[in-house]
């Protein structure tokens, strides 16, 4: 075993005690694969022991999809078995098993409290965890929530053409992610997502920051452009991005691939543009767009696709109700301001 920085076991720590709040004598289970970071897993795993709870660390090879469509590629049974028996699962997999069929079935069980953290590394954890005053984080996030729940009508434009109307049910939750409270399903703190009325969003949608899945792509050169119509991609247009992008949708056979499942705001300060969906997602003031399944908790109207994939917009002016949320890539509105250099200040 190999020394591992105090900045990664301070992350990894943290992690389990203020976020997932493991309590002694809990079972923690941890998937991975071999796109994870290990040395991220092996400090998860030496910060549960010092919680005194008991680790337990699944490692199989990376499938070449994510979802359901990783099925054919996981040991289906031995896993789901290990984690319907787990009262904390941390997945630190590159490729997802968000939406799998073992995680449906382990999460129709309501015990596990799971949290998504695919491909964390060990930079990732210091910035994004480590180094971030949760509490005010989490605050953050039921302001802008409660902004954008009164908020009806929305206008999203960004420097890289985004030009895009939607408009939002209140009926609709808004997730306030990262905020432990029981057994459920959860994603790391820096973001807030719903899913718009569907048939609502329409215009010019681009993906200018990242994109993943497909494997193939990550951080863009190109920007990839969409015409979207009642909530589905009709046209894609770009370089070889754009064109790998559509191929890899196309290739599911399945049409609910090209339509918008769910939008979320980024608020994590340490977060920045790195490749790897689950940190871009979380830039301070981006915009991402999910294409694809459409998990049962948005309460929408797409549902299930074969699989998912998730794309940024960077510094995106958002407009609702004619009141300015978020300016080129900063959030402006009255009641978020006066927060913004609390939650910007890292530890």
């Amino acid at each position: 075993m190999h020394k591992l920085s105090p900045e990664v076991l301070d992350g990894a720590y943290k992690l389990l005690k203020d976020v997932m709040k493991v309590e002694k004598g809990e079972t923690v289970v941890i998937t991975s694969d071999s796109g994870a970071d290990m040395d991220v897993v092996e400090a998860t795993a030496q910060a549960s022991k010092l919680l005194k709870a008991k680790p337990l660390v699944l490692w199989y090879p990376m499938p070449p999809h994510v979802g359901k469509a990783a099925d054919p590629y996981l040991p289906m049974e031995p896993l789901e078995n290990a984690l319907k028996h787990a009262d904390v699962w941390i997945e630190y997999n590159k490729s997802w098993l968000l939406y799998s069929t073992p995680w449906d079935n382990v999460m129709k069980e309501n015990r596990v409290r799971y949290i998504c953290l695919v491909g964390m590394d060990k930079d990732m954890i210091v910035r994004n965890i480590a180094r971030v005053n949760v509490p005010k984080v989490i605050e953050f996030q039921h302001v802008l929530g409660e902004v954008t729940r009164k908020s009806k009508k929305m206008h999203l434009t960004t420097p890289a053409g985004t030009d895009l109307y939607f408009e939002n049910d209140p009926e609709r939750p808004l997730f306030m992610e990262g905020e432990v409270r029981g057994p459920g399903g959860y994603m790391l703190f820096g973001q807030v997502d719903w899913a718009p009325i569907e048939e609502s969003i329409n215009g010019t949608l681009v993906f200018d920051g990242s994109v993943w899945p497909p494997a193939e792509l990550g951080l863009l050169k190109n920007p990839i452009i969409m015409e979207v119509e009642e909530g589905v991609v009709k046209k894609i247009e770009g370089k070889q991005e754009a064109r790998v992008f559509e191929s890899w949708l196309k290739s599911f056979k399945d049409p609910n691939m090209f339509n918008i499942a769910h939008i979320s705001y980024g608020c994590n300060p340490g977060a920045k543009l790195t490749g790897n969906i689950l940190e871009d997602e979380r830039i301070w003031g981006a915009v991402e767009w999910g294409l694809g399944n459409q998990a049962e908790d948005f309460k929408g109207k797409f549902g299930p696709a074969k699989s998912h994939t998730d794309g940024i917009c960077l510094s995106p002016t958002l407009i609702g109700d004619g009141d300015k949320i978020i300016e080129n890539g900063e959030y402006v509105h009255p009641k978020l301001k006066p927060l913004v250099d609390e939650v910007k200040h890292l530890l």
